[in-house]
């Protein structure tokens, strides 16, 4: 995969590196340590709702390529499969995207789990990309305020980096450009 531009995350990620070194060699450990408890929530809800809006849109750019964007076809969509259902396409607790996959068919669950078989990046990026949605729900859903997380914000951005080839994938499998 080509070096993609850099994100708001990538952006978020430098900035909080920056500010959690400088209070660390400022020798401010209390704010140190909460920045950094911070930093790694900060980092993992940002790239959970980044990769929410990337395949929300997704989504909606798949069903107006498919319907020559019939605005009719595009209202029900955006009201029924799109709007506040990002998080009933995956199962998040499963080690792999067929759930998503199937929402397209036995034919494409098929190919991709071909694929995926075939491509050990590929299934490494989807392991990535549900362990972000996980995370985030444990998050979320319990305390927020308390919840500890257990990987470094390196570890996390690491999983948000790896994760961007299972969307990449989605988006050249799901939106075919027409060519004339």
């Amino acid at each position: 995969m080509a070096a993609a531009t850099p994100t708001i995350i990538d952006q978020q990620y430098v900035s909080g590196n920056s500010l959690v070194d400088y209070l660390k060699a400022q020798k401010e450990l209390t704010f140190y340590s909460e920045a950094e408890n911070n930093f790694r929530k900060t980092i993992l809800l940002s790239a959970a709702s980044f990769f929410e809006k990337e395949f929300t849109d997704l989504l909606s750019d798949f069903a107006k390529s498919q319907s020559d964007g019939n605005q009719m076809i595009m209202s029900i969509i955006k009201q029924k499969a799109i709007s506040r259902q990002y998080h009933t396409n995956f199962d998040w607790d499963s080690s792999n995207a067929n759930k998503f996959f199937a929402l397209f068919g036995n034919e494409f669950k098929t190919k991709m789990a071909n694929q995926v078989k075939e491509n050990a990046d590929l299934d490494k990026s989807i392991k990535a990309f549900l362990e972000i949605g996980s995370e985030r729900n444990k998050m979320v859903h319990q305390n927020f305020a308390e919840i500890t997380i257990e990987k470094t914000a390196e570890e996390i951005y690491k999983l948000y980096k790896t994760s961007l080839l299972f969307i990449e994938t989605m988006k050249s499998e799901l939106i075919k450009k027409k060519v004339n």
